[in-house]
């Protein structure tokens, strides 16, 4: 960084302390460089995920089929949402990828989201100079001033690429939470124009729509959005100004968001805006087992068990009432129907310990450079306790920031989970800075923002040129391992729509069956995978072959070699680890 860059003059008059970011030249400077920086920093991981996707991912792929196969019920589904899977079937329906270039795709509309992302951070970063700025404007001359506009800028692009390449990771991932964070930093945005703009109620009506399109994005900001709207209605601070705003941004969002909470309320037999929050209730801490393969008679309470259809070993059927490529993954919530959750105070404790443990992990190892900085530059302030009540006026995104982190704090805190409330804490932390006019605070401030933004950024690149030069060991090769072997199956005669069965995990057999456009539709779990292997009698060998048959697959896939003796009629899946049997030739199918 050059001298010029690090020496900033003292302001002349008050005015041009509160400058608007777009009136500054330095901000519009600083907006350039940290753009280029966050948009080159997309592309490496663009690039080196173009091939990847997580097990999550694939359901979203499934979904996005129904602009292809004009059947919009594939975007009802009470455990996915819908936004994310349409934009993707949206880009799929315009290009006609083949299946090499799937997930490309993908993670094209990744990036496109990321753009939209920035767009929304900018916006929120305007709203949070400006109301910092019209809070010191009836002070005089002599009064502390809040943190030059290019500092915002500089700490608030280095916190929007730590979150969004270290912590949400969400260029490379094939899910909506880039899409969340999206929207989050739109919804903070409209909060603070609302107390700084007299003509509020297009800002009312503009959050109702964007927290209704919010929860298309996500279920989990269906529930935020009642925490955003009240704070909407609390900030204006008159009730009689704010009761009619709030009741038409209250009608816009309801008319947006009821089609979906009726299809998902319809498709389940009760009331509900999405299942995945219970259903990870009920998996993460009450302890249930998800689609549970049994070794004999199903759990009594289960009301959609999985089809036994052989035993010793055990080969289970779930074909229907779904056509996914993996059905047990597409809908959790229908496999797991019956399962009563009680509280259970003990079990709710641990899952708080954990997730407190998982934010004390993310605030010591990835923010400790940013947290020495932030306590310098509050060491150097005008007044420590002007400054921590400054703070406090942040309250309108310290609230649903606070919400967002105990919500997910009741269940599992995952970084990519509240990567976009910790940006938001930042924010109202940095808020409250007021350094004073002397050029000691303004050098040390300069100097106390580089280190923050190095020290994130350091971080962000370090990860993106990792994910670059050690890809994944299903990503090696011609399109990778999953490529491979889907291209394997096709070109051996197993056509798009047909079904298959997988001995193993299935989770992994998602990513080939999808690329394949298979269906696997039963399954020998792990844990009698052995069971199968050990068998020697032909006979019995031939009962489990018939039972995969009458599933209508045809043709089990492997994750493991198969013993040399007995099973000759397996074959390697095109140099991959896997390993397949036809239950009929080619020419039959």
């Amino acid at each position: 960084m050059s001298e010029g860059v690090l020496k900033t003059e003292l302001p002349d008059n008050h005015e041009k302390s509160i400058q608007t970011p777009g009136e500054d030249r330095k901000y519009k400077v600083t907006r350039l460089i940290c753009w280029s920086v966050c948009i080159g920093f997309a592309m490496l991981e663009v690039w080196s995920g173009r091939q990847y996707s997580d097990p999550d991912g694939i359901c979203y792929l499934d979904m996005s089929d129904a602009l292809l196969r004009h059947n919009w019920l594939l975007l009802i589904n009470p455990y996915w949402s819908p936004l994310y899977p349409f934009l993707i079937g949206l880009a799929t329906k315009l290009l006609h990828p083949s299946a090499y270039w799937e997930f490309p795709i993908a993670h094209v509309v990744n990036f496109f989201i990321f753009l939209g992302a920035l767009a929304s951070f900018e916006f929120l970063l305007r709203q949070a100079i400006r109301v910092c700025g019209r809070e010191n404007e009836r002070l005089d001359a002599d009064s502390p001033v809040p943190l030059p506009a290019w500092i915002w800028g500089l700490l608030g692009y280095s916190l929007f690429a730590w979150s969004t390449f270290v912590l949400i990771n969400g260029l490379r991932k094939v899910g909506p939470d880039l899409c969340v964070a999206m929207f989050v930093y739109l919804d903070a945005g409209l909060l603070l124009r609302l107390r700084c703009q007299a003509k509020r109620l297009p800002t009312f009506l503009l959050l109702g729509l964007a927290l209704g399109l919010g929860y298309y994005a996500k279920t989990a900001l269906f529930p935020l959005a009642l925490v955003f709207m009240a704070v909407a209605f609390f900030a204006v601070g008159s009730w009689r100004k704010a009761l009619l705003p709030t009741s038409l941004m209250l009608l816009v969002f309801a008319a947006i968001a009821a089609p979906l909470v009726i299809a998902i309320s319809d498709s389940v037999g009760h009331f509900t805006f999405g299942e995945s929050g219970s259903n990870n209730y009920a998996r993460i801490v009450a302890g249930e087992k998800t689609f549970q393969f049994y070794f004999s008679t199903p759990p009594a309470y289960l009301e959609h068990p999985l089809n036994l259809i052989h035993r010793n070993p055990n080969v289970f059927e779930f074909g229907h009432p779904f056509s996914a490529t993996y059905p047990l993954w597409w809908d959790a919530p229908y496999w797991d129907a019956g399962f009563k959750v009680s509280f259970n105070a003990k079990e709710q404790f641990r899952a708080l310990g954990t997730s407190v443990l998982c934010l004390l992990a993310i605030l010591v190892w990835q923010v400790l450079g940013p947290i020495a900085a932030y306590l310098t530059l509050l060491m150097r302030s005008f007044n420590i306790s002007r400054c921590l009540r400054n703070t406090l006026r942040g309250w309108p995104l310290l609230i649903p920031s606070v919400a967002g982190l105990c919500m997910y704090s009741l269940v599992v805190v995952v970084p990519r989970y509240i990567g976009a409330f910790a940006v938001l804490i930042w924010i109202v932390l940095f808020s409250g800075i007021r350094l004073q006019k002397t050029d000691r605070s303004i050098k040390l401030a300069n100097f106390a923002a580089l280190v923050f933004s190095s020290w994130l950024t350091a971080m962000v690149a370090g990860s993106c040129i990792y994910h670059l030069v050690r890809p994944l060991p299903m990503l090696q090769g011609h399109g990778g391992t999953h490529y491979r072997a889907a291209e394997f199956l096709n070109e051996n005669g197993l056509l798009p729509g047909q079904a298959v069965a997988v001995i193993g995990t299935g989770v992994d057999g998602m990513f080939w069956a999808r690329l394949a456009r298979l269906h696997i539709v039963a399954q020998i779990p792990p844990e009698y995978a052995d069971d199968f292997w050990q068998v020697s009698a032909p006979r019995v060998k031939a009962e489990v072959y018939d039972a995969f048959a009458r599933a209508g697959a045809m043709a089990v896939v492997a994750e493991e070699a198969p013993p040399s003796e007995g099973f000759a009629d397996w074959q390697r899946v095109g140099g991959t680890r896997y390993y397949v049997h036809f239950l009929s030739s080619p020419k039959d199918k």
